[in-house]
């Protein structure tokens, strides 16, 4: 005879039974996570970037320095970012420098005296009494002759002011305290000319540069020495018919305020550049200063033609700048204090092709 089991004997067994079950059920569901994780597709770097920059443009939880959508790229990394597992390890943003208090800004200005949509023009800043015509340059013979040979240098780069800086890259602000001078090479317009003798020995104009910071030792007597210095290189290379003394210039409005010289070419932000050719009004040894301005105004057309906006006005001064040396000879300011270091580089690039086109066409 069979014994039947209590009411209490059930529960309990039904009880019992639902703890193990619900135990193996938990057991289980940790026992297939690994495989379900490993059967998700992965985001890639480049995607969740891409989010990013989208919420960073609508301004919804994103740091600081993700607002503007300029922080992040949301192009695929190359091969070297590839971590262990296989996929794109994500680069450190790079924060927008803020200003901390007390910190001056530097506004952006066109100071080509027309605008970018506009027919280009050639202007004059004239601080000399001498009544000059710039069109009529235009139609006078090029005043340097001669062939040009891949193995002969040709252009002299040199730095009267070499201890000229520019501002770090991505700083629209400076201290009250800050000099805009600076011994380091890689701050200063030397490095400009680095940049500028590079590109112009790739495009076939041999060129000397002569990184001596000549206002190192007394500022005053800067340009006697580096009349010295261009004519000891001079003599070394004597096919040498071109000198450009690479400066950066000091742009403020009449409140005090920091400009700089600033356009947009070919996508990219450039520092506007200027010509400054001497005379000899100041009493300088230098009869022949319209041989200068001659070149200097054929180069400034060609910067018209090809980047409207990249030049400013020429400056005729009174002084003469060590230009009697050679009839090719020029002060190239390149920005100002206000500049960054890459305005600078990117303007000098754009130069450099319009440097070479003028001597090019006429030097054969």
């Amino acid at each position: 005879m069979k014994r039947r089991l209590t009411i209490a004997q059930r529960q309990a067994i039904i009880r019992w039974g639902t703890l193990l079950l619900s135990i193996a059920l938990l057991a289980g569901v940790f026992y297939v996570i690994p495989y379900v994780v490993r059967a998700i597709p992965k985001m890639s770097t480049a995607t969740s970037r891409a989010m990013l920059s989208g919420s960073a443009a609508m301004g919804i939880g994103t740091p600081d320095y993700a607002l503007g959508g300029g922080a992040f790229e949301t192009s695929q990394p190359n091969t070297d970012d590839v971590g262990q597992d296989g996929e794109y390890e994500p680069e450190d943003p790079i924060p927008i420098p803020e200003s901390g208090e007390g910190d001056l800004t530097v506004t952006a200005s066109n100071l080509a005296w027309y605008e970018i949509n506009e027919p280009s023009a050639l202007n004059l800043i004239n601080r000399t009494d001498f009544n000059v015509d710039l069109q009529s340059f235009l139609g006078k013979p090029f005043p340097v002759v001669g062939a040009l040979q891949a193995d002969a240098p040709l252009v002299l780069i040199v730095h009267t002011h070499g201890s000229e800086s520019y501002l770090e890259n991505g700083y629209s602000f400076y201290s009250p305290e800050e000099t805009f001078r600076s011994l380091e090479e890689e701050k200063t317009v030397v490095h400009i000319g680095e940049v500028l003798c590079e590109k112009l020995n790739s495009l076939g104009i041999s060129t000397v540069h002569d990184k001596t910071m000549y206002d190192q030792t007394d500022f005053n007597k800067s340009y006697n020495y580096a009349r010295e210095g261009i004519k000891k290189v001079l003599a070394e290379y004597p096919t040498i018919r071109f000198v450009i003394d690479l400066h950066r210039d000091s742009v403020f409005d009449s409140k005090g305020n920091n400009i700089k010289p600033l356009t947009t070419l070919n996508g990219k932000d450039c520092a506007q550049l200027m010509l400054v050719v001497g005379t000899n009004q100041g009493g300088s040894d230098h009869p022949n200063w319209r041989d200068n301005l001659t070149f200097a105004t054929h180069l400034q057309q060609k910067m018209n033609d090809l980047y409207p906006t990249l030049a400013r006005p020429i400056n005729l001064r009174s002084a003469a700048f060590n230009q009697a040396l050679t009839k090719g000879s020029v002060i190239l300011e390149v920005g100002s204090c206000g500049n960054t270091i890459e305005e600078a580089e990117n303007a000098v690039l754009l130069f450099a092709q319009a440097y070479a086109s003028v001597i090019k066409e006429n030097l054969k």
